[in-house]
């Protein structure tokens, strides 16, 4: 078989993320899309403050929960896009060294 095509089988951006983020000891790969992964991380939390709180809390609860989500998910997407176009740059680099 050939071996670039063996590499282009065994790629997949949850393991890259996961070696990137963590390492390599466990990597923590799903199956499921994107929004199943977000509703089953969501669901446990919800759960869990409706429990605990009164109806009439639980915004002022959520509120600062999801500010603070939105504000990671923000900061993670441009340190993403950086280092997305640092990747590119060597790429590029690489690519025009072989001339």
């Amino acid at each position: 078989m050939d071996y670039i095509a063996k590499m282009f089988e065994r790629l997949d951006l949850q393991i890259i993320r996961e070696f990137i983020l963590n390492g390599g000891d466990n990597l923590a790969v799903s199956d499921k899309n994107y929004n199943e992964r977000i509703a089953e991380a969501e669901c446990p939390v919800f759960d869990m403050i409706e429990k605990k709180f009164p109806e009439e809390e639980i915004d002022n609860i959520v509120d600062p929960i999801h500010n603070y989500a939105n504000i990671t998910q923000n900061v993670y997407f441009e340190v993403g896009m950086q280092c997305g176009a640092i990747l590119m740059e060597q790429l590029l680099q690489n690519k025009h060294s072989d001339k």
